[in-house]
Order: structure tokens, then sequence, then C-alpha cells
């Protein structure tokens, strides 16, 4: 285009089906290599794009890290890369059960020697998993984060009770805890996982349930509350690549 076309391009003149005002300064063609780079920017930003999108969903759902050997030889119930408490958990077989109860087992054995107490507080928190459809792994953070000492009869300064820390209020909201005694392991760990389960299903996340668990609402039950759920599902995570490599011939 010549400049006095371009001229009349810019000032309106000229021929009025074919010379259309500009208004502005019209731009020269891009050349080929000046489209190629242009087209080889956004391909990378997509790609960069795509890449923080995949990073920020994995830190959402917290995986658990481990060996990708390993996983062929584990119940279904345990492979899994989605937050604890949102997977699809199914109680498992008589067999499967056993099985999952000594993996959890072994993870309490690292914090009592109670073999007797390790394994009836292990069968419970499969049990009652179950029936909700919660991972051991989370139930574990939980029981870890509330009282790593695995005291039965533990008692908080404000009256929660027993394993879970479970308020005396909640007592009787739970139809299918037979037992209303919180200082009983199996009653505790039923109370515990009814009002964990109950908070999952009003809660956006599982940080935010464990929080309202914890009655950290405000910030104002116990100091320094918001930290809660973050210990809980680093145990939880912890406690999973522990039953992931535990053998069952140890």
């Amino acid at each position: 285009m010549s400049d006095l076309e371009r001229d009349q391009r810019q000032s309106g003149a000229g021929n009025a089906f074919t010379n259309v005002s500009s208004r502005g300064r019209i731009r020269p063609r891009a050349q080929r290599w000046q489209k190629i780079l242009r087209a080889a920017a956004h391909g990378l930003g997509a790609v960069i794009l795509l890449a923080a999108g995949t990073v920020w969903t994995l830190r959402q759902q917290h995986p658990k890290f481990v060996k990708p050997g390993v996983l062929l030889n584990l119940p279904v119930a345990l492979v899994t890369a989605k937050a604890p408490g949102t997977e699809a958990y199914i109680a498992p077989t008589d067999a499967k059960a056993q099985e999952e109860m000594r993996r959890v087992a072994s993870v309490l054995l690292k914090y009592t020697r109670d073999t007797v107490l390790a394994e009836r507080i292990a069968t419970a928190i499969v049990v009652e998993g179950g029936k909700k459809n919660i991972s051991p792994a989370l139930l574990i953070g939980v029981l870890l984060t509330e009282d790593a000492k695995l005291d039965p009869k533990a008692k908080s300064s404000v009256g929660a009770r027993g394993l879970m820390q479970v308020m005396p209020f909640h007592v009787g909201k739970w139809k299918n805890c037979a037992s209303s005694d919180l200082f009983a392991i199996d009653a505790n760990i039923c109370h515990g996982v009814s009002i964990l389960a109950d908070m999952l299903k009003r809660s956006p996340s599982v940080d935010a349930a464990l929080l309202r668990y914890n009655g950290c609402l405000r910030g104002t039950t116990t100091p320094n509350c918001h930290s809660y759920s973050g210990k809980v599902l680093k145990y939880a995570e912890q406690a999973a690549t522990q039953m992931l490599n535990f053998s069952l011939s140890d």
C-alpha cells in the first residue's frame, strides 16, 4: 500500500465502497517469523496454565506419595490420589477387613506399645470408617491430632472425651452408636466418625470439615485452631504411606 493510499484511508477519502476510513494508524502486515513466534508464545502460555492448574489440583487433593510398583498389591480402598474422606471408600470383605486392620494397627503401634489397644482401635476405625465411607488414613490423622498418646480416658479442659475428643452433647444424636460411654473405644470412635461424616457433607472441602470438627469456626474456640486441618492431613498422609509400605509378613 502506497503512502497516498494510507493517507486516504486515514482521512476517509477515496472510494466509499472500497476504502474504509481507519481511526488509527494502520499496522504493517506481520512477517512470517513474527506469526510463528506469536503462535509459539501462545502455546507455551497454554502449557504453563495447564501445568499450574494440575499442580494446584494435586495440592488440593492431598495425594499420597508412594512407590508406583507397590500399588499393584494393595487393596483398592488404600490406593487413592483424592483427598482423604472424599474418595468412595467401600467397607471391605472379612478377609480384606482383617488385612486393613493390621495395616492400621501397624501405624498405631508407632504411638503405643499396647498391642491390644492398637488392634481394638484399628478394628473400630475400619468398621466405622467403612460405614461412613471415610478413609482410615484420615481417621488416624484425626486420632493422632487429638491425642497422640492414644489414651481412651483422655479428657480436655473443655470436657471433650476419649480418643477422638467428642463433646458430651453429641451423645444420643447418632442412632448407629449403641453406647453413650465416650470413654469406651468403640462408642467414642463411632461418635467421632459420625460427627466427621456429617461435617464432610456440610462443608465445601475436607479442610473446612476438619476445622468444623475442631470447633474452629471463628478461631476463638482453640488458640491457633486454623492449623488443625493441616496437622490432621499431615498425619493422614504419613499414615497412608506407612500403610502402603506395610508388609503383611511383618
